[in-house]
């Protein structure tokens, strides 16, 4: 199967005082039609970074993609000029931002908002424009969707704004839809009703989902595989049901045995020892050392591949390397 997105080697540099930080440091991502697939991990990973970079949002300066390329439904997005990014954000991949308030204009109504996405991108007419937004807001779940064309984002909700944003990104019916923490900061039954309706409308529209977060609940529930992002590289991906059952990565099992459980005992929750470390100051081998309860002198010296485990899934780990532990 030709895979949607193919992300190989993605590089992303910022340059600051001279320094170096490598905020994504080789990475690969696979998307095919129709999936979802969760990038995870504590904030400082590069997800974000990760999601700007396919999208080429990345500031610059002080950010850069060095290497790497991003296929898209066969064109590398990474070689092209800025013009026809502009007819590709919006349109063929679309983005969810994590706080809604801060990505809708303060000073527009909703239905302009979503109106001059269709104006631009499918050229139709104000009017016809208007007609769809009222649509796509009974799509995302508005009862007053006429209403609500006339209203400003600061009269609405948290998960109000963040349907709006939902139903902007899905204007054009993209073919990848990327959603950055769509779920921050709402409560847990909003949370359920948004997650709920992007799964529908990625059946709807057979439309590929790339979706940020650090909360695995919301992983569980939405997603086909998943990739583990720190400091700035993958060091696990796997199908979902195979990551829960079975973490194979330290970093992962420590991730896993950090989520409070109503079933469980214990009075207190395992965190991961020790603190990420700096992008400037990476150390010489594994990333994960520092923090591993399994390290071992190699893993101080060397940085691990991502290694092959079974059909599919893949750890950057010794420990899967030539028996050299659990495997």
């Amino acid at each position: 199967m030709t895979a949607l997105l193919d992300v190989k080697n993605l590089k992303t540099h910022f340059f600051s005082n001279k320094k170096v930080i490598p905020a994504v440091d080789g990475v690969d991502i696979k998307i095919n039609k129709g999936e979802t697939v969760a990038l995870v991990g504590e904030s400082g990973s590069g997800k974000s970074i990760t999601s700007l970079s396919i999208m080429r949002l990345v500031p610059s300066p002080p950010g850069e993609i060095v290497e790497g390329q991003i296929l898209f439904d066969g064109a590398d997005l990474a070689a092209l000029p800025e013009e026809e990014m502009y007819h590709i954000r919006g349109n063929d991949i679309s983005m969810i931002f994590q706080e809604p308030m801060t990505s809708l204009n303060p000073v527009l109504t909703i239905g302009e908002q979503i109106s001059e996405v269709l104006i631009y991108h499918k050229k139709l007419s104000k009017r016809e424009a208007d007609k769809k937004a009222i649509d796509l807001l009974k799509m995302v779940g508005f009862s007053r969707a006429e209403e609500m064309l006339n209203e400003y984002p600061h009269r609405l909700s948290g998960g109000m704004r963040q349907r709006v944003m939902i139903a902007i990104a899905m204007s054009c019916n993209p073919k990848l839809l990327i959603a950055d923490e769509p779920t921050t900061a709402l409560d847990v039954t909003i949370q359920a009703q948004i997650l709920d309706l992007m799964k529908d409308l990625s059946k709807q529209f057979n439309t590929s989902i790339l979706l940020i977060t650090h909360d695995l609940g919301v992983v569980s529930e939405i997603a086909d595989r998943v990739l583990v992002m720190y400091c700035g590289q993958v060091v696990e991906e796997a199908s979902v049901d195979d990551l829960f059952n079975e973490p194979l990565h330290p970093y992962t099992v420590g991730l896993m045995d950090s989520i409070p459980s109503i079933d469980a005992d214990a009075e207190r929750l395992i965190p991961i020892e020790g603190t990420v470390p700096s992008p400037e100051h990476y150390p010489k081998g594994c990333r994960f050392a520092s923090r591993c309860p399994h390290a071992f002198d190699r893993c101080l010296q060397e940085v691990p591949s991502l290694l092959a485990v079974g059909k599919s899934r893949s750890v950057r780990c010794f420990l899967y390397d030539k028996g050299e532990g659990k495997a």
